[in-house]
């Protein structure tokens, strides 16, 4: 009984998989190779009338057939105002928690000092809830997953208590402040001061340049 309970679920949860994720064609996609080219906004590829589907806001799959992945070769791409990454670009070049996330697209942010992504995957954040009812309840905001680009150490870290303190290592104050806060495990403090991070990572005149750090 419970395993044929089990196969109901999993029939019901493929199906809304199915309506969720949503595939449209757009005019066109632009396509970058290397960072140089992300930075000057300088594509190295146009591709008209590409298909796009988005499993979540957080993870976007870009093809022309149902059998031609081959745009995941391109380190990111621009789609309407929004930045991407790829995962297969990550994979290649970095390690670290990157083997935790599929082949995709992510929301990209980033300027010539620091650059980092959110994913939100199938599986992996959303529950059994999520899967049954539909994005309609599903808060994002309490499930997405922030991830850093280390370029120095050739790493992509998940943001977690540990890795936002190993960041903040180098602003003694933000340290000191994050980890004294009574509930600096919550979500929205570690994007907090993540996001401290990033704008005092972006000022100091010491931090090297992405450029300096990539070979391309």
């Amino acid at each position: 009984m419970k395993n044929w309970l089990r196969y109901i679920l999993i029939l019901l949860a493929v199906g809304s998989l199915q309506t969720v994720a949503q595939a449209q064609v757009r005019d066109s996609v632009y396509f970058y190779d290397t960072w140089e080219q992300m930075l000057n906004v300088d594509p190295s590829t146009l591709v008209v009338s590409p298909v796009i589907e988005c499993e979540t806001p957080y993870a976007v799959d870009i093809y022309t057939t149902s059998d031609d992945y081959r745009l995941y070769d391109h380190l990111g791409a621009t789609l309407d105002d929004m930045w991407l990454i790829s995962s297969t670009y990550l994979r290649k070049n970095f390690k670290g928690d990157i083997r935790n996330i599929e082949f995709k697209y992510m929301p990209l942010y980033f300027n010539d000092k620091i650059a980092y992504f959110y994913y939100v995957g199938y599986g992996k954040n959303l529950s059994l809830k999520d899967l049954l009812y539909g994005e309609e309840v599903i808060d994002y905001s309490e499930i997405v997953d922030l991830y850093y680009i280390d370029f120095k150490n050739h790493m992509v870290r998940k943001v977690t208590p540990e890795v936002l303190s190993e960041l903040l290592e180098d602003y003694h104050d933000l340290k000191m402040r994050y980890e004294g806060m009574k509930n600096y495990k919550k979500r929205e403090i570690i994007f907090d001061y993540f996001f401290k991070y990033v704008e005092r990572a972006t000022d100091d005149i010491m931090r090297p340049f992405i450029l300096d750090l990539v070979k391309e």
